[in-house]
C-alpha cells in the first residue's frame, strides 16, 4: 500500500515491521522488514494490524528534523506507546470505531 506524503508535510510516521534473522554464528539479530510513510498514525497503526507483525512507528517532524520513537507493536497485538516525561513504554489503548 502506497501513501502520497504532501510535499510540504510537517509530520511523517513511519511504520516498520520488525523481523529477525539468525546469522551465521548462531546470533538471533533483528532487522527491519516492510516500511510505510503515512501523515496520520491511524494510517501506521492500520499497517502494522494488517500484516500482523510486530514493529514500530517513528515520527519525523520538520521543525526538529528528528525522527524518534513513537510506538511499538508487540508480538502477541499489543500497543505500547514511549511516555516522553518517564521514558518507559505504556499500554496504548485501541481507539473506538469513529474516532482518532
Amino acid at each position: 500500500m502506497t501513501t502520497r506524503i504532501p510535499r510540504r508535510a510537517t509530520r511523517v510516521f513511519y511504520a516498520t515491521e520488525s523481523t529477525t534473522r539468525t546469522k551465521s554464528d548462531g546470533e538471533v539479530i533483528r532487522v527491519a522488514g516492510r516500511e510505510q510513510r503515512s501523515t496520520t498514525f491511524r494510517e501506521a497503526r492500520k499497517f502494522l494490524d494488517d500484516l500482523g507483525v510486530p514493529g514500530g512507528v517513528t515520527l519525523w517532524t520538520e521543525r526538529s528534523q528528528q525522527t524518534n520513537a513513537y510506538a511499538d507493536r508487540r508480538a502477541d497485538g499489543t500497543w505500547v506507546s514511549l511516555d516522553r516525561l518517564t521514558g518507559n513504554w505504556v499500554p496504548l489503548d485501541k481507539p473506538e470505531q469513529g474516532q482518532a
